[in-house]
């Protein structure tokens, strides 16, 4: 809705210094199989270019939701690289050539652009390989570039936020010869260097337990462990991709769930820190207070600036966000059935059956809004009548949060006589409910 878009525009305003718009060259090439890659990517060169130097290319995931048109892929990263726009500012900042494949997202169970466990076991077809092809991309980009006078490296550098960031760090896991150094924001769930831990087998991508079955090659531990890498998130993000099964199958859930436990999304982050510390000394791990699904470019672009020749790991020091105002907990002030909700300009989104919460924060940030996930209980005299209720709510107009349940919930929050109810989180922590907040189902 358009008060997410909006949103979105002040994040990225808060979090990086904001850019102006792109002056650079924006180059597109398509699929060559017979060069071993199946699908087409965008060349990004800044205007500030030190070409008397060789210079190493930054990849990075595209972060477009298309499924169907490679053409609207195009338009959309041609789009978001001539504005600049979130991670694509980091080639700007380096000084340096950047690849984005042009690799459309395909349907559940695939997350072709997260290079996730279903992908990754494909041996044949235009998603196999898939961290293959995008070398062979990067190989070509290479003499496109030495044709244009731009001498690069043969190593490379990656960097992404969120599904980019997974990106990033698996494609530097499994192609760690081919990488300088990385930066990975919006990643709390980091394959592990390990192939097991206190004596779980952790599968791809929970781990390297099974890469050389998928992959045809064993995981080259010591060419990893020479990548500098700096790896962040928010404090208050619980974006957890665990739930989703275009992202996850039950298999690689499993094995996270017993390796993190099933806590929120911060304390598996915490875990997931604590082991890395103990086995990844070429990794800087930092958390910061007060932001969400957010990221702070400049740090990202600090750490590249340092490791343009690779490691050793040199540390940065990341911005200090601590006297931000928290974006959690949301306390929820009342709660309304359906039409009676107060509801003004998008009225026409809302169902007779809609449940809407009202909160105390009016401006949400946009991965709220497109996120916002939680485990409730609906309660009738205190007892629970929905238990676990998970829905995903969308955002209305001045902190009012939509929520659509299924015709079966609604069918026996009816049932009863009085139906006057009371709601319970699972997460007070993102979404607070005071036990005396009541609705009424009509």
């Amino acid at each position: 809705m358009k008060n997410i878009l909006v949103s979105l525009m002040c994040l990225a305003g808060f979090v990086c210094a904001a850019h102006a718009e792109s002056t650079g060259e924006i180059l597109t090439f398509p699929a060559r199989p017979e060069k071993g890659f199946e699908w087409g990517y965008a060349l990004y060169l800044p205007e500030h270019m030190d070409t008397s130097k060789k210079l190493p290319i930054l990849l990075t995931m595209n972060n477009e939701d298309v499924e169907e048109s490679v053409e609207e892929l195009e338009n959309q990263v041609r789009r978001d690289l001539r504005r600049n726009y979130s991670q694509y500012g980091i080639a700007d900042g380096v000084g340096v050539p950047m690849l984005v494949p042009l690799l459309l997202q395909d349907k559940e169970p695939f997350h072709t652009r997260q290079l996730n466990r279903a992908v990754f076991k494909l041996q044949d077809g235009p998603f196999a390989h898939l961290d293959r092809q995008v070398l062979a991309m990067l190989n070509d980009a290479r003499q496109v570039l030495q044709k244009r006078g731009i001498r690069t490296k043969k190593k490379f550098l990656v960097a992404g936020f969120s599904t980019p960031g997974v990106f990033a760090w698996h494609f530097a896991m499994l192609q760690p010869e081919h990488v300088l150094a990385g930066v990975v924001g919006g990643h709390q769930n980091p394959m592990l260097p390990l192939t097991v831990y206190n004596g779980v087998a952790l599968i791809y991508p929970v781990g390297v337990q099974d890469v050389p079955v998928y992959a045809g090659r064993p995981f080259n531990k010591r060419a990893w462990r020479k990548i500098p890498l700096f790896v962040v998130s928010g404090g208050d993000d619980y974006n957890d991709p665990l739930p989703y099964n275009h992202v996850y199958g039950e298999e690689e859930r499993a094995v996270f769930n017993k390796l993190y436990g099933e806590g929120n999304l911060q304390s598996k982050w915490r875990k997931a820190q604590e082991i890395l510390s103990s086995c990844a000394p070429n990794v800087q791990l930092h958390t910061y207070p007060n932001l969400g699904h957010e990221a702070v470019w400049s740090d990202q672009i600090e750490f590249l600036k340092k490791h343009l020749n690779g490691g050793p790991l040199h540390p940065i020091t990341p911005t200090d966000t601590s006297d931000r105002p928290s974006l959690l907990p949301f306390r929820v002030t009342g709660l309304y059935w359906g039409k009676e909700a107060p509801v003004k300009s998008e009225r026409e989104y809302l169902g007779e059956t809609d449940l809407v919460l009202q909160v105390d924060k009016k401006d949400v940030p946009y991965w709220i809004g497109y996120k916002s996930t939680w485990n409730v209980d609906i309660l009738h005299q205190d007892q629970p009548v929905l238990e676990e209720v998970r829905f995903r709510g969308g955002w209305l107009e001045d902190g009012l949060i939509q929520v659509s349940l299924s015709d079966e919930d609604v069918a026996k929050l009816r049932s009863y006589k009085d139906r006057t109810f009371s709601m319970r989180s699972h997460h007070p922590e993102i979404l607070d409910i005071p036990a005396d907040l009541t609705f009424t189902v009509r």
